[in-house]
């Protein structure tokens, strides 16, 4: 990040939620106004400036979907792509075990692996249909984990991090997979965003 531009992940989440019609002009005064405060104060300042648009125009943008209509396609577009990514998680986990085999402790990392690379591809495919489906299917994902925490479904012994880590970076996976492979993309390209 340099001082001209704004924190990458926070100018993908505005470029999601944002309405299609003010996109452009809104994310371009927000850039626009980081720029001048990152060169009358400080970059670091300048950039907490910018996460705090960005935090406080995302609920509202998901607000405003949601009464235009648009979150009930975002919803099944998650739900679909999430049956999606769960029977490619269970096609992979009965693949390691079938090839594998592995042991306790082989199986608590690689069912790890295996969860958050579904999860990135889930999140990727979603953001490729809809940019606003990787949200929902996020939440999703949030959800399905705390439930089988709760449910106890994981007869081998785990450390709490272990759970919180399925639970914390599985919705991440979702939300920041997209955002890497855009700007990697981009990059390829010659661009930047």
């Amino acid at each position: 990040m340099n001082r001209s531009s704004p924190p990458a992940l926070a100018c993908w989440l505005l470029q999601h939620f944002l309405p299609i019609p003010n996109r452009g002009p809104m994310l371009g005064d927000l850039i626009e106004e980081y720029a001048i405060r990152a060169e009358s104060t400080s970059p670091s300042a300048a950039a907490r400036w910018f996460w705090s648009q960005a935090f406080r125009s995302v609920p509202l943008m998901i607000v405003s979907s949601r009464r235009a209509g648009g979150w009930l396609t975002s919803i099944v577009i998650a739900l679909s792509v999430y049956i999606g990514v769960a029977s490619f998680k269970l096609a992979i986990g009965v693949m390691v075990a079938k090839l594998v085999a592995p042991g306790q402790t082989g199986h608590i990392v690689l069912n790890a692996v295996e969860f958050l690379m579904a999860t990135a591809v889930g999140g990727c495919i979603a953001a490729r249909i809809r940019r606003g489906a990787t949200i929902f299917l996020a939440l999703l994902v949030m959800f399905t984990v705390a439930i089988l925490i709760e449910l106890k479904l994981c007869t081998i012994p785990v450390p709490w991090w272990y759970q919180f880590g399925f639970l914390s970076l599985g919705p991440l996976a979702v939300l920041i997979a997209p955002a890497i492979i855009e700007r990697l993309t981009l990059r390829a390209e010659g661009r930047t965003s």
